[in-house]
């Protein structure tokens, strides 16, 4: 197999495609079609993007809010669809092996493409109740087609077998992408803070951690606080890498996707609140509550600064958040057995 093409749909994707891209042998040729945004995560010259890579105001997260969506309609959303279906249909023929990455949309891509396929389902798991948050029946045919369906836990694998999928859980991929900290000895009152990867909701994000931070120091004086963003932040917050609020972090403060799941799964607790944006809505919001359990407290943003302190002071239940996302989003190890298979 020399020619590949790797087909994500999301932040999340992206970072799990580059991961992949990293892990394999240098002798194939790799080529990432990002359906989402600009393709920025791909930074290697050897890496070959193809189609439009358009990043819109809803930074793919349009579907979940009606006046981004119109935001998006008016930055072109129609006619960039249509040509990353032509790209698609241009692209049949031209690969020995696809990857694709997320849900629906990069499945099908593949599909229709139709080269064999390696599917990686970073975003999808039978521990959601909310529909289209677990495979649909359509997805499920489409699976069918695959030559592997890695999952990102057990509960979904065994699941999909009953459908005759063949499917594997070799552990979380998103596990494998959170990078490394030199620095992972978080003290007692250290509190990191994620504001999402929508480049409109981060300072709405922020300034509702302002308030926060604000009325956390009336708790306790030594409590500190690290942001990861690249947006300004004010001076009470130490702007950081994401590895490093994490692991640097006792507890977090998330209004993130991938971000909250990925602190939860190195045994942070997270605490959330609905968002002012589009990205940690409430639809969205209540859906991570399904998949991370009693390791995401999903509370009221003025009651936010009071949880925290809570759970800080409360060790037996501080330990079961910990433990619980450790266990529900899974062990390290996926990409490496991913990248077994691209053969």
């Amino acid at each position: 197999m020399n020619k590949l093409l790797i087909i994500s749909n999301g932040h999340g994707e992206d970072i799990v495609a580059q991961e992949i891209i990293k892990t394999l042998p240098e002798n194939i040729e790799v080529s990432v079609l990002p359906l989402v945004g600009a393709g920025k995560t791909f930074t290697s010259p050897e890496t070959k993007l193809v189609g439009s890579c358009t990043e819109f105001p809803g930074g793919g997260f349009s579907i979940r809010n009606p006046l981004a969506l119109l935001s998006d309609i008016r930055a072109g959303y129609f006619e960039n669809i249509k040509k990353q279906w032509e790209t698609i249909n241009s692209l049949k023929g031209k690969y020995d092996l696809t990857v694709s990455i997320g849900d629906f949309v990069p499945l099908f891509a593949s599909y229709i493409i139709g080269a064999p396929f390696i599917f990686i389902g970073v975003n999808k798991t039978d521990y959601y109740h909310t529909y289209g948050y677990s495979y649909t029946f359509v997805e499920k045919i489409l699976l069918k087609k695959a030559a592997i369906v890695f999952t990102r836990d057990q509960l979904t694998a065994d699941n999909l077998k009953k459908s005759n999928i063949f499917a594997k859980y070799a552990g979380n991929p998103l596990m494998d992408c959170i990078g490394e900290s030199a620095l992972k000895d978080a003290g007692k009152y250290a509190v990191g803070f994620l504001p999402g990867t929508r480049k409109e909701d981060i300072p709405l994000n922020i300034e509702d951690f302002e308030i926060i931070a604000k009325k956390l120091k009336t708790f306790n004086p030594n409590f500190v606080f690290s942001i990861a963003t690249e947006e300004k932040a004010p001076k009470e917050f130490v702007k950081k890498t994401f590895a490093d609020v994490l692991y640097n972090s006792q507890i977090i403060v998330g209004l993130s996707g991938t971000g909250n799941e990925q602190a939860a799964g190195l045994g942070k607790p997270v605490v959330a609140f609905y968002g002012r944006g589009s990205q940690y809505n409430k639809r969205f919001a209540n859906a991570q509550k399904e998949l991370l359990g009693e390791a995401l407290s999903l509370t009221e943003k003025s009651k936010t600064a009071g949880e925290i302190w809570s759970i800080l002071n409360d060790h037996s239940r501080y330990n079961l958040m910990s433990k619980f996302g450790e266990e529900r989003m899974g062990k390290p190890g996926a990409i490496k057995e991913i990248c077994k298979e691209i053969k």
